[in-house]
């Protein structure tokens, strides 16, 4: 019976030793069949991450060949130019401006300006004029439009306003600053009028002031 009993005992522990390196062996096949899964997983992804890169440099060099159709990452700029003026109560100024085109086909825009406003957004005495309502240009071509403003009722400060370009539904604004102010005066000094009867007499001498006295005969 007690052989029995031993006989059963060593076979349990065969068993039990049989199966632990059975679940051993499981484990370290799971372990090596998910490291090398990991293993091509990223070296799939970065292949695919490559490929991908490669696939949209073409697309991006064309997004940044610096057209300006195609849609950019950040939003564009309120004022695509600014000009400052300063000039003089009294005065009648000109501002030129040259629409230019550097897309890849031809373009009209529309041409208007806002209201002149000073620093309390109240309306200017009188209000700017652009000469061109519209301009047609080919690519890369460029035209000049000029803005009039009379400055006879103008009091100093500064005044704003926004030259707009528009092609179809998008304001472009030129930012316009005017400052208005008294010019700093240039110092003129007369001089004695003698000093204006100079003559050459040779090469040899001088000038002089007085111019000489004819002798009477």
């Amino acid at each position: 019976m007690r052989n029995k009993n031993a006989d059963s005992g060593a076979l349990s522990d065969t068993a039990a030793d049989n199966l632990q390196k059975v679940a051993n062996m499981s484990v370290d096949f799971y372990r090596n069949l998910f490291n090398t899964l990991l293993e091509n997983n990223s070296s799939f992804s970065n292949t695919l991450t490559q490929v991908s890169r490669n696939a949209l440099d073409p697309m991006k060099s064309m997004f940044n060949s610096g057209d300006c159709c195609p849609p950019k990452q950040t939003c564009p700029p309120h004022c695509i130019a600014t000009i400052e003026r300063q000039a003089m109560a009294g005065e009648t100024i000109i501002v030129p401006v040259r629409i230019r085109n550097s897309c890849n086909a031809a373009k009209t825009y529309r041409i208007g300006v806002r209201e002149l406003l000073d620093m309390d957004n109240k309306a200017a005495p009188d209000q700017p004029v652009i000469n061109k309502a519209t301009v047609t240009l080919q690519p890369n071509g460029n035209e000049r439009v000029l803005m009039k403003l009379d400055l006879a009722n103008f009091q100093n400060g500064t005044y704003t306003a926004e030259i707009v370009v528009r092609e179809k539904e998008i304001n472009q604004n030129i930012c316009f600053t005017l400052i208005v102010r008294d010019h700093q005066p240039l110092v003129a000094e007369p001089r004695e009028e003698n000093q204006y009867k100079l003559k050459w007499q040779s090469w040899k001498s001088h000038y002089y002031c007085e111019p000489p006295q004819k002798r009477n005969r």
